[in-house]
């Protein structure tokens, strides 16, 4: 059965620049042997929804087309990955601004956004708020290792991917119920979470809703 957009699929890869530098990987041997391991990242393969932006928009379209089972490789312009360098995301700021002096090469949050310090000069700052990748081509060699037809499970294997971390689900009619582990009520991630999550079940599966519930025990 050939893939096409809001399927939810199973998937491995590894990017890497036109010079051969690996910049992403879900291959923890292939992340130590480039130097860019980190010990906070889970390395795994992970499920996505075709089309809704959960990879670039390059190896996206690559994907739809595709089966179970897939090996290959798909080189993406930058305005197919992380777009070109916009000038206009190029801003200056005074260094009252900052809450510590800001120093180039270091990474900055303002006004909600992140962006890197290229310059400073007197008491100006330059930020750059393109992402490091804009400008380059991208080259991904991906497998697809499933197809996800089951509702369940695609609904599982989506919050697994979010947070790496097993819900209790449950299927009724057209609703939805998830109830997340009790230490996660209060994670940032799961919060801002939970609104997409529910938007892409809404467009990739037809759901009536989605419910999430606490459930607290009497311990008297």
């Amino acid at each position: 059965m050939t893939i096409e957009n809001e399927d939810f699929i199973r998937i491995n890869y590894t990017g890497r620049l036109e010079d051969g530098t690996v910049f992403d990987t879900t291959d923890e041997e292939v992340a130590k042997e480039h130097d860019i391991y980190d010990e906070k990242t889970h390395y795994d393969s992970f499920v996505i929804v075709v089309g809704k932006g959960h990879v670039v928009e390059g190896l996206d379209e690559d994907i739809v087309g595709k089966e179970a089972g897939y090996h290959g490789t798909v080189e993406i312009p930058p305005e197919k990955g992380y777009g070109k360098h916009k000038t206009e995301l190029v801003k200056t700021y005074p260094t009252s601004k900052f809450t510590e002096p800001p120093v180039k090469g270091m990474w900055a949050v303002v006004d909600g956004q992140q962006g890197m310090v290229v310059m400073t000069i007197g008491r100006r700052v330059r930020i750059d708020f393109n992402s490091p990748m804009a400008d380059k081509t991208l080259i991904f060699d991906y497998t697809i290792e499933e197809q996800i037809d089951d509702d369940l499970d695609k609904i599982k294997s989506l919050l697994q991917s979010y947070l790496r971390r097993d819900f209790d689900v449950e299927l009724v009619d057209e609703t939805v119920i998830i109830e997340p582990p009790s230490d996660l009520r209060l994670n940032q991630n799961w919060l801002l979470a939970k609104s997409r999550i529910a938007n892409e079940l809404f467009g990739s599966m037809g759901l009536d809703s989605v419910k999430f519930v606490e459930t607290y025990q009497n311990t008297d």
